[in-house]
């Protein structure tokens, strides 16, 4: 299984137990079809009848609509929820230590050949004063989009894991976080336009 699918899998089944479950919905609309069929009175008028099945059809409706937004509201991701997620994916990745696709050891020369990414990689200004030694790069995702994974090395030989991706609308509203996954500090900020997590 592929880290995409394996991410993409794990996205869904989070989604799906947080879902309003089938039992759920089916015993809302069993409840709503009960109180339509209630049988009235003898002799009761029946436009009167027509009408408060219909407020009844309509306030069952609005109850499902109600339930299925609480339901969504409830399974939006906050942002700390969002941090977490990112930073587990980073954390994972950088632990697997995939080999490099690409040996080019500059962000230039990464550019050139990694023609599939629609953003250009650049040279993060944080990470210049740490002298790091680039030893190659390669595709992966980030939280289902396309990203550049580069392999650096700082001057004590330890290796970190840079990513970089476009500053698509699921980083928008995410600032600046240091954050520790399975153990690995991760530090996540925007720069030129990119969104950037390293993991080291």
């Amino acid at each position: 299984m592929s880290e995409n699918d394996a991410t993409d899998k794990a996205v869904s089944h989070y989604y799906q137990k947080k879902a309003l479950s089938a039992e759920k919905l089916q015993q809302l609309m069993d409840v709503a079809k009960l109180v339509e069929k209630k049988p009235g009175a003898k002799g009761i008028n029946w436009k009167r009848r027509w009408v408060m099945q219909r407020n009844v059809s309509v306030a069952a409706s609005l109850l499902l609509a109600v339930v299925i937004l609480f339901q969504w509201m409830k399974v939006a991701p906050t942002q700390q929820q969002l941090v977490s997620s990112i930073a587990q994916e980073i954390a994972i990745n950088h632990q697997k230590q995939f080999s490099s696709d690409f040996s080019e050891v500059s962000y230039a020369a990464l550019n050139q050949v990694m023609i599939k990414l629609d953003f250009k990689l650049i040279d993060p200004e944080r990470l210049k004063v740490n002298g790091f030694e680039i030893l190659g790069g390669r595709y992966c995702s980030l939280s289902g989009h396309i990203a550049a994974q580069v392999r650096l090395k700082n001057s004590d030989g330890e290796i970190f894991t840079l990513y970089q991706t476009s500053s698509h609308e699921i980083f928008d509203s995410l600032t600046e976080h240091v954050q520790q996954a399975k153990g690995i500090d991760i530090e996540m900020w925007s720069e030129g336009g990119l969104f950037l997590g390293i993991a080291g």
